[in-house]
């Protein structure tokens, strides 16, 4: 129960600084990193409570995760790029604006699909399966969460 508890509290953190991040200003590059870098830590603590690692396998599992987690940073920043895209167009928004926010949105997905399907790969010559296979859990749904927070930013339109 203690560890479902921590992990509530992180994804509560990590779903405050994901809002906050998708709300800041062009000028706020530095507050962008401080913010990824804060929901990176968040996130990283409730991945590593969560799988339950020999101290071997954090051994092999660190640096492939920490190496994940810098390609997920530049994702999480495009994916910002894109809500903030929609936020500048919403109530004056064109066709092309709206085609070249779709194109953006659906390449950030499917881009986070391949580079959590690459590290599973990297992942399974260091981990047996059943951890991966956690692993890959844990991540879609704290991503799950992630974007059910930023979901509550954006209008329907």
């Amino acid at each position: 129960m203690k560890k479902i508890l921590l992990a509530l509290a992180a994804v509560a953190a990590i779903g405050a600084a994901q809002t906050t991040l998708a709300q800041t200003g062009p000028n706020s590059r530095d507050q962008t990193e401080l913010l990824l870098s804060q929901i990176q830590a968040d996130k990283r603590a409730v991945v590593f409570e969560a799988m339950d690692l020999t101290d071997a396998e954090v051994a092999k599992f660190t640096p492939i995760y920490d190496e994940y987690q810098n390609e997920m940073k530049g994702l999480m920043t495009r994916g910002t790029e894109v809500v903030n895209k929609f936020a500048d167009n919403y109530g004056s928004m064109t066709d092309d604006a709206a085609k070249s926010i779709l194109n953006d949105f659906f390449k950030v997905r499917d881009d986070r699909v391949a580079i959590m399907k690459k590290y599973a790969k990297k992942m399974e010559k260091a981990l047996p399966p059943s951890k991966v296979l956690r692993w890959v859990q844990v991540e879609n749904k704290l991503n799950a969460l992630l974007d059910f927070e930023a979901a509550k930013i954006v209008p329907l339109t």
